[in-house]
């Protein structure tokens, strides 16, 4: 990763923390081959948030999400296989936070709490 992306990472994590999220987890890598998972927290109502940050460097708009619902709920999985141990009974949720970096000190950030929507229950 270049330093622009890393620093425009570290922007989304101050950006979650100042918010009141708690970040348990980053750059976390799942199996060979199925990618990762950018930031994983835990935000002020005790809710487990998987999140998934995309960065576009310029002034084209913003990042889209890069990564299908199917994978991202299947790499959540694995990690709460691995690591769910103190989230037993803790609600869970996917947000994006997009990222348009527009000089090497200005950006402009999105925010998307919750992104998949809401299920409708089984009946």
């Amino acid at each position: 990763m270049n330093d622009m992306k890393e620093k425009a990472m570290g922007a989304v994590r101050t950006f979650l923390e100042r918010k009141g999220y708690e970040i348990v987890d980053e750059a976390w890598q799942g199996p060979e081959g199925i990618g990762g998972i950018d930031l994983v927290a835990v935000d002020e109502d005790g809710t487990l948030v998987f999140v998934d940050a995309t960065v576009r460097i310029g002034t084209d708009g913003f990042p889209e999400a890069h990564r299908a619902r199917g994978l991202r709920e299947a790499l959540a999985a694995t990690w709460l296989a691995g690591n769910g141990d103190d989230y037993a009974d803790t609600p869970v949720r996917f947000d994006e936070v997009a990222m348009m970096v527009v000089k090497e000190n200005r950006a402009l950030l999105r925010h998307h709490i919750n992104c998949f929507g809401e299920m409708e229950p089984l009946s």
